[in-house]
C-alpha cells in the first residue's frame, strides 16, 4: 500500500487538545513527541501515536509509550485506558459523542461534575438529564480541573441553586460551531454600572464587538431583554457591556421544579461591530478588525489531538511533529 504524505507540521503543547486541520481527508495519521524521546519518566510518556482510517472509534488509536523509567517501548490502544485520550478525525460541524453517564454535580462557583470520563482540559461537554438541577439541561460547558473521574465548570455559579443534581448525562461536542462566534448561554449577570455578563463556556468575543440579549423573564433580569450592548472588557468566561444594570431587578436561574414549564435559556449572541473613527490621526480604534463576526468556525476534515502525558498532544512545552497521510489506493488494507 502506498502512502504520500498531504500535509504536515509540528506545533509546542500548551497541555490542551489541538485542532489539524487537514486540506483533504487522511488515511493515515501519525505524531511524534520530540521532546519525550529522549526521557525516562517515572511515568512513562506517549512518544509516538497512529491512526487509520476506519480502524477506531472516536477518541481512540495506538499508543507507542515508554515503559515508566526506561526507554522500551509498549503498544497499545487510548481506548484501553480512561486517563489517556487520543484521535477524533472530525468530518462534520459539530460533531457530537456518544453518552456518558455521571452522578451528581456539586453546588459550588464552580460547579464540579462527578462523571468518569476520558475527556480533556477545555473540552466543550453539553449537559443533560440533569436531575435535581433541571434548570441547565441542555447548556454546553468548558470543562476544566479534569480527571478521570470528573471536572469543573468554571462558567457555572451553582451555589444558590435549591439542590446539588443528582444525575447528569454527557457529550463531549466540537469546541467551536461552523460559525463563529456562536450565541452563548448566560449564566449569571451583575447589577453595575457596566454589566458583567458570565457564559458558560470559554468565548472568542472581543473589546468592541455587539451582542444582543435574550433573557426570558423567568430569570429575572428582564429589563435586558431584547437590548444591544458593545463590550468593553473581556475575560475568558465573562465579557463587560456598556449597560447600566445597577437598577435592573437581579438575575437569577429559575428553579429546578419549575421546568420544563418555565422558558430557558439566557443567551446573547453576536449583533455586529461599532468602531470609534479618530478624524484628527485618521485611526480607527475599538475592534480587531481581523477578528469580525461572522467568520468559519471550523473548516472540515480535521484531526482532534487530545492532550496529556499519555496522549498524542503531549503535556505542556513538549514538541509535537505530525504528519497526515493519504492512500494511493484509497484503500487501506
Amino acid at each position: 500500500m502506498g502512502m504520500t504524505i498531504i500535509t504536515q507540521g509540528q506545533f509546542t503543547s500548551t497541555g490542551v487538545g489541538v485542532n489539524i486541520s487537514i486540506p483533504s481527508s487522511a488515511d493515515y495519521f501519525v505524531t511524534k513527541n520530540i521532546t519525550q524521546l529522549s526521557t525516562t519518566n517515572a511515568t512513562g510518556r506517549v512518544v509516538m501515536a497512529e491512526w487509520y482510517r476506519g480502524a477506531f472509534n472516536a477518541n481512540d488509536g495506538i499508543r507507542w509509550k515508554k515503559t515508566n523509567n526506561t526507554s522500551a517501548m509498549n503498544a497499545d490502544l487510548f481506548s484501553t485506558s480512561t486517563a489517556s485520550n487520543g484521535f477524533t478525525y472530525v468530518t462534520t460541524v459539530p460533531y457530537v459523542e456518544s453518552a456518558v453517564t455521571g452522578t451528581a454535580i456539586s453546588q459550588a462557583n464552580g460547579a464540579v461534575v462527578t462523571m468518569t470520563n476520558t475527556y480533556s482540559e477545555g473540552d466543550r461537554v453539553r449537559l443533560y438529564g440533569t436531575t435535581g438541577m433541571l434548570q441547565i439541561a441542555g447548556m454546553d460547558f468548558t470543562i476544566s480541573s479534569v480527571s478521570g473521574s470528573g471536572f469543573t465548570l468554571l462558567g457555572l455559579d451553582s451555589s444558590g441553586f435549591a439542590a446539588a443534581a443528582t444525575a447528569v448525562i454527557g457529550r463531549r461536542i466540537s469546541l467551536l460551531n461552523a460559525v463563529e462566534p456562536r450565541y452563548l448561554y448566560i449564566t449569571k449577570i451583575s447589577q453595575a454600572t457596566q454589566a458583567v455578563i458570565t457564559v458558560s463556556c470559554a468565548h472568542n468575543y472581543v473589546v468592541g464587538e455587539l451582542i444582543y440579549f435574550s433573557v426570558p423573564q423567568s430569570f429575572g433580569m428582564k429589563e435586558i431583554n431584547g437590548l444591544t450592548g458593545k463590550i468593553v472588557a473581556v475575560g475568558t468566561y465573562t465579557m463587560t457591556v456598556d449597560i447600566d444594570s445597577s437598577a435592573f431587578t437581579a438575575f437569577a436561574f429559575p428553579a429546578s421544579t419549575a421546568v420544563p414549564g418555565t422558558t430557558l435559556f439566557a443567551t446573547l449572541g453576536p449583533a455586529g461591530q461599532r468602531t470609534q473613527q479618530n478624524y484628527i490621526t485618521g485611526v480607527q480604534t475599538g475592534y480587531d478588525f481581523n477578528y469580525p463576526p461572522f467568520h468559519t468556525g471550523q473548516f472540515t476534515p480535521y484531526m482532534y489531538i487530545s492532550a496529556g502525558t499519555q496522549s498524542p498532544a503531549g503535556s505542556n512545552g513538549d514538541v509535537i511533529v505530525w504528519q497526515a497521510y493519504k492512500s494511493e489506493t484509497g484503500v487501506i488494507v
